[in-house]
């Protein structure tokens, strides 16, 4: 695509989950309002509109009476560009009455697809469900996958490809916090050494495979300790771990943020996220800046971010004998796990950096400004 030039400051109103949700979409336009005077540097001004979940009665109410009204105003007070983050269930039902309302004030929408299984939830709900997620893929100006696998799914599912683009998540926080660090460090931590999980505590995510992987290092005498960060149930994987007596090798630190998220990553040998299926995982792009080697699964975003064999391996899901296997060729070659780390990070810097990520945005703006609305 030709690049139009931004001449004009244009405004771009990002619309998203607020009001004290945890990861997913809330983290990257958390991620977003970091950039906000990057964006304006180059003539764009980035505005947000939170949005209450449907988890609850009180939470609907207030989309309605609320979120609603307050997006309106937003609009009419000179936004161009509606950019919708959309996820499946209420997500996108919100996105898609925003959408509505955008196209009939004229504005030019972005769909930005984040969930790995909205295929999935489209082909199984009700046929109308279908011929609105199609109707609004053909409305949008300009869409987004955030891995190349989304992409796809957008393609399958009736979008142009001329009009879509694969802008992957930033973790600024961690590509600020180890700007500084180095190889080999290590090399000298204490015995025994530690696995990181870092996700919801889900079924998808793969945290029955791994404890069965640990399960099976312990049983050869391998001294591993698995550290699994997140927010869910963790008293339902403390008793399968216990199950497969590990219980005393594996610790639930729960949600972690800031310092304590960062010190997690410094303390660890290897990130593993052995997911069912992961549209992206800004996670695994954190542990990456931290030099950590990647174990992860050869499906969804996975692909983009690891090259197997490289900065880490891609293993198939649901097969924790050969996670176990992967993860025993790191423990066992210090060498091998520090090398692929540092060329994680070299990966990570060149592809998702902030100032990448920035300027793949850019793009959409400016093929959407160019776009008929």
């Amino acid at each position: 695509m030709s690049e139009v030039r931004i001449t004009r400051y244009i405004r771009v109103l990002h619309v998203g989950p607020g009001w004290g949700q945890r990861g997913g979409i809330a983290s990257v336009l958390d991620e977003l309002k970091t950039f906000s005077e990057v964006f304006f540097d180059r003539n764009v001004h980035v505005d947000f509109c939170e949005t209450h979940g449907f988890k609850s009665t009180g939470g609907k109410f207030r989309f309605l009476l609320t979120d609603v009204p307050r997006f309106v105003r937003q609009l009419v007070s000179g936004i161009d560009i509606v950019h919708l983050h959309v996820s499946i269930n209420g997500s996108f039902y919100r996105k898609l009455l925003f959408c509505s309302i955008a196209l009939m004030l004229r504005k030019r929408v972005v769909f930005h697809l984040h969930a790995g299984n909205f295929s999935a939830f489209v082909h199984g709900s009700n046929r109308l469900v279908g011929v609105l997620a199609r109707a609004f893929l053909r409305a949008s100006t300009a869409m987004i996958g955030v891995s190349q696998a989304i992409a796809d799914e957008l393609v399958e599912l009736g979008g142009d490809r001329a009009r879509i683009f694969v802008v992957g998540n930033s973790a600024g926080l961690a590509e600020r916090a180890f700007a500084e660090f180095r190889s080999g460090i290590r090399a000298c931590m204490d015995k025994p050494a530690r696995i990181l999980f870092a996700g919801r505590l889900v079924e998808t995510k793969g945290i029955g495979d791994l404890l069965e992987a640990v399960a099976l290092l312990v049983a050869d005498k391998v001294n591993v300790r698995l550290i699994v960060a997140g927010s869910g149930d963790p008293k339902r994987w403390q008793d399968e771990a216990n199950r497969l007596a590990i219980g005393d090798r594996v610790a639930f630190p729960g949600w972690l943020e800031g310092e304590d998220k960062l010190a997690c990553y410094r303390s660890a040998r290897i990130f593993c996220m052995p997911s069912h299926y992961e549209a992206f995982g800004i996670a695994t792009l954190e542990a990456m800046f931290a030099e950590l080697p990647v174990i992860g699964t050869s499906v969804g975003g996975f692909p983009d971010l690891v090259e197997h064999g490289c900065t880490g391996f891609l293993i198939a899901p649901s097969n924790p004998s050969e996670l176990a296997q992967a993860l025993r060729a790191l423990l066992q070659n210090e060498a091998l796990a520090e090398e692929m780390g540092r060329r994680g990070r070299e990966r990570a810097l060149e592809r998702f950096s902030c100032a990448s990520i920035v300027e793949r945005y850019m793009d959409v703006y400016r093929g959407t400004m160019e776009g008929k609305r």
